[in-house]
């Protein structure tokens, strides 16, 4: 049996731009590193707006360039292109069908991230970083939970 690569957390990252009257967008970054012996860092960046994910994978941060969006439209334009992993209406296509992507359980931790309540994001994050995204248990976000109980309502 072949053995699981493993992936240490590296530095994960939550920024929330905007909310109130205005649709909510978060964007959350995720950098790993894979335990290989030519294993090169990698990122997955959401951005989220009002509930509905884009989730990107690259080999440098994308993440300023979000949240300085109007600094970086036509990166982001190129992105979309070359780097989309997902996007969706909600989570519920991705969690149906995340076969053959890279590191699931480091999408997992992402989205957990993106979806938790900000008392327990910092603590969380602290706790995992520079860990083995196998070492560590990632709770079910909310949108992993309503799936799974076939809540979604989208």
């Amino acid at each position: 049996m072949p053995r699981k690569k493993q992936y240490q957390i590296v530095h994960a990252r939550v920024e929330v731009l905007s909310g109130g009257p205005e649709p909510g967008i978060v964007v959350a970054e995720l950098e790993l590193q894979p335990q290989t012996a030519k294993g090169k860092p990698f990122f997955f960046t959401i951005e989220e707006l009002d509930g509905m994910p884009a989730i990107f994978k690259t080999e440098t941060s994308v993440f300023d360039w979000f949240i300085n969006h109007a600094e970086h439209e036509s990166d982001l334009i190129e992105l979309s292109n070359k780097a989309m992993l997902y996007e969706g209406e909600s989570y519920a296509d991705f969690f149906e069908n995340h076969e053959g992507i890279e590191c699931y359980e480091g999408l997992r931790y992402l989205i957990y991230v993106t979806r938790a309540e900000w008392k327990d994001l910092k603590s969380f994050t602290k706790k995992t970083k520079g860990k083995l995204l196998s070492e560590i248990e990632i709770p079910k976000s909310d949108v992993e939970e309503e799936w799974e109980n076939g809540e979604e309502d989208w």
